[in-house]
C-alpha cells in the first residue's frame, strides 16, 4: 500500500480494533517517492480492512488467506 502522506501510527490506530495480531512493516520502495507499506492482520471480514486502508492511499495487491 503507497500511503502517501499518512503516518504509520494513524494507519495502525486506524486498524487495530479490526483484527488481532497487526503487523506493519516497509514494504519495497521502488522509487523514493513514494512510501509503501505491508499491513498484516487476522480479521473475519477483510473487506472493512480494505475500506479502512483506502481511506490512507492505493492497495497495491491483496492476499486473503
Amino acid at each position: 500500500m503507497n500511503i502517501g502522506n499518512a503516518s504509520e501510527e494513524e494507519i495502525r490506530l486506524s486498524l487495530v480494533e479490526l483484527g488481532d495480531g497487526l503487523a506493519i512493516s516497509a514494504g519495497e520502495d521502488i522509487f523514493p517517492e513514494r512510501r509503501d507499506l505491508k499491513i498484516c492482520i487476522s480479521t473475519g471480514d477483510p473487506t472493512l480492512v480494505f475500506d479502512a486502508c483506502s481511506q490512507f492511499g492505493k492497495l497495491k495487491s491483496v492476499k486473503i488467506n
